[in-house]
Order: structure tokens, then sequence, then C-alpha cells
């Protein structure tokens, strides 16, 4: 029993640039997202950078903005990622993220941070069962 061609071909195009994308034959500098793209308004949270070609060709020297604050560059964990301790911002401002890599220019990811209140998780505060409070 064979299928139509018409079936076979998605699939198979689908196969083949899941295959290319997944390989080191890229040699384009480029970033692909940030993890997490939100973190505390006072500073501190640690971001992966995810992309290719950050060692691959050779010593870089990288600086990272979040919006017009610099946050600190922890390290490469390798070719394709990068830690970076993000600074403090404002409540719920987003920014923009430039990454200056030198040599390779600069990448921009548009609205690609966002500062959050984490105050009450960092103290531990969680929604309480009073219910089980002995009111004596």
């Amino acid at each position: 029993m064979s299928r139509p061609l018409s079936r076979v071909w998605p699939v198979l195009l689908l196969a083949l640039g899941l295959a290319t994308a997944c390989t080191k034959d890229d040699k384009k500098l480029k970033v692909t997202g940030l993890e997490p793209n939100y973190g505390d308004l006072l500073g501190g949270s640690f971001v992966t950078v995810h992309g290719n070609r950050f060692l691959d060709d050779g010593p870089r020297i990288v600086k990272v903005f979040f919006g017009n604050r610099q946050g600190t560059v922890v390290r490469f964990m390798d070719d394709d990622t990068l830690i970076v301790q993000a600074p403090g911002g404002k409540p719920d401002e987003t920014v923009d993220v430039v990454i200056l890599f030198e040599p390779g220019g600069k990448i921009r990811i548009d609205k690609g941070f966002t500062y959050k209140d984490t105050s009450a998780d960092k103290l531990g505060v969680e929604k309480l069962d009073t219910t089980t409070v002995d009111k004596k």
C-alpha cells in the first residue's frame, strides 16, 4: 500500500528542515532567544542567551544591555550559550536587549526582557491557609 506523493512531501520537507536547522553548517553569528525573558526588578537574575557561533570564530568581547543598563557577562557555556546577569530596572518595564559582539557587531532583541517585582517570592510569602490556625 503506497501513500500519495502529495502526503509524503510535507513530511519530507519538515524532516529536511529540522535536520538542517540542527547542524553546525550555519556559519552566521546570531542570537535566537533569551531564557527567561523576564527578571527581578532589583537585578541579579541569570539570563541564558541562546544562539550560534559565540566561540567557534575565536575569542569575542561581549557586552549585553537591558535597555540602557549594562548586564554582567558571567560566562560562555559553549558555542551556543551565554550566561548573563541582568541589571535592575523598573516594575513591569519591558526593554530592548542589545548584545554587542566584538568582533561580530550588534544584535538587538526588541522588547526582549521584562522586569518583575519578585520580592514576595524571595521572602517566601505564599498563600496562607488560615483555616487551621488556632484562634484562642
